[in-house]
């Protein structure tokens, strides 16, 4: 087929979440060398982007527009002008890979919501931005509703969740499960030790959050947990990855060298991160997957985490899942697993036979199977 992508490639560099499920499907739907895969973006973030990426993103055929991409996504959402086929005539689906419209003329419409936590009471910090963005989504997710041919979302749950919101989606709201990427399959590299090395955890015990502090990633529970965990065991550190909100981030540094934030790594990095870990702790209040999960487990770390939103369905019995707002509770199964090395094997054996279930190639496969029927 004749396949239109939709990227907002500001976002798949140097990202997780969203940007880095986009990168890696459409990386995944173009190694099946099945279709003609195109991309249309923001032509400056195609210049700025694409050789930060490299391959396959620098040999792709590319279809850009000159407005930033958030006028050209109002200006859709507002005119429905210009049409998907004023850049390519030919293409015959437009698959937007995160929360975007694109109008289209004659061809099929795919885009991927991935939760829907914007309209959610409790999973996201109520404040302005919050409620600006919700607005945003309503008009954007109302409009998807009566245009879009298909969804793809990435857990049974958020497809529940949307269908309670957007009713009308219901029928074509198609699951399709996030991968992990081979990376994490694979042993450590020279270059993910070195980093290791180089933030100073070659020799130490630490506990790796990966994925920041943030009011959706629970991180009030894990400011006021820390300082227990610590005093139980004052050899052991906490690494936090990734992008934290600077108001968490302020809290935690004032907690003393205990606590390292390491910022965003590269995916080898990462992958020495988990490997050398103790375990890793996802405390989430609210996910509509959980990549991190299962990065770990493929990893060979066991994860503890909670058990809501979709995280029972991603971990499927392979981690420790505790209430997210029971700090207490978080801080004993933490400590269990530390004391208990025989509990650590048990889940990191079940872990990895669980990761092995997410393949992005696999993902591809089944997504590409949802659009190949509606053409």
């Amino acid at each position: 087929m004749n396949l239109l992508a939709y990227v907002h490639l500001r976002n798949i560099y140097g990202s997780t979440g969203a940007g880095r499920v986009a990168r890696n499907i459409v990386e995944a739907l173009h190694a099946l060398g099945e279709d003609n895969l195109q991309i249309l973006c923001d032509r400056t973030d195609r210049e700025r982007i694409v050789p930060l990426v490299g391959a396959p993103w620098d040999g792709f055929t590319y279809h850009d527009f000159t407005l930033d991409t958030s006028k050209q996504q109002a200006r859709w959402l507002l005119t429905d002008r210009p049409k998907a086929e004023s850049w390519w005539p030919e293409a015959e689906l437009v698959y937007c890979t995160m929360e975007s419209y694109v109008p289209t003329k004659r061809a099929k419409s795919v885009v991927t919501l991935h939760d829907a936590a914007f309209f959610e009471e409790d999973a996201l910090a109520r404040n302005f931005a919050r409620w600006r963005q919700s607005l945003k989504w309503r008009l954007m997710h109302g409009k998807l509703a009566r245009r879009a041919d298909m969804f793809h979302t990435v857990s049974q749950f958020s497809a529940d969740r949307l269908a309670h919101f957007f009713p009308a989606m219901r029928d074509r709201l198609r699951v399709v499960h996030n991968g992990v990427t081979d990376v994490f399959f694979a042993p450590p590299t020279p270059e993910g030790e070195a980093g290791l090395a180089a933030l100073g955890l070659a020799d130490k015990r630490f506990i790796l959050l990966p994925r920041g502090l943030a009011y959706r990633k629970n991180a009030d529970l894990v400011l006021a947990a820390w300082p227990v965990l610590r005093e139980r065991h004052p050899d052991l550190m906490l690494v936090i990855g990734s992008h934290c909100d600077p108001a968490y981030a302020a809290r935690a540094k004032a907690m003393g060298d205990g606590i390292l934030l390491t910022g965003f790594v590269s995916d080898a990095v990462l992958r020495s991160l988990y490997g050398a870990a103790q375990l890793t702790w996802v405390p989430s209040l609210y996910e509509g997957f959980g990549i991190p999960i299962l990065e770990s487990m493929a990893c060979g770390t066991a994860v503890v985490s909670t058990d809501t939103s979709s995280i029972p369905e991603v971990a499927g019995g392979a981690a420790l899942l505790v209430d997210p707002h029971d700090r207490d509770a978080h801080i004993d199964t933490i400590d269990h697993l530390l004391h208990d090395a025989g509990a650590r094997t048990a889940l990191i054996a079940r872990g990895h036979a669980r990761a092995q279930h997410f393949t992005w190639s696999r993902a591809a496969e089944t997504l590409r199977g949802y659009m190949a029927d509606l053409l």
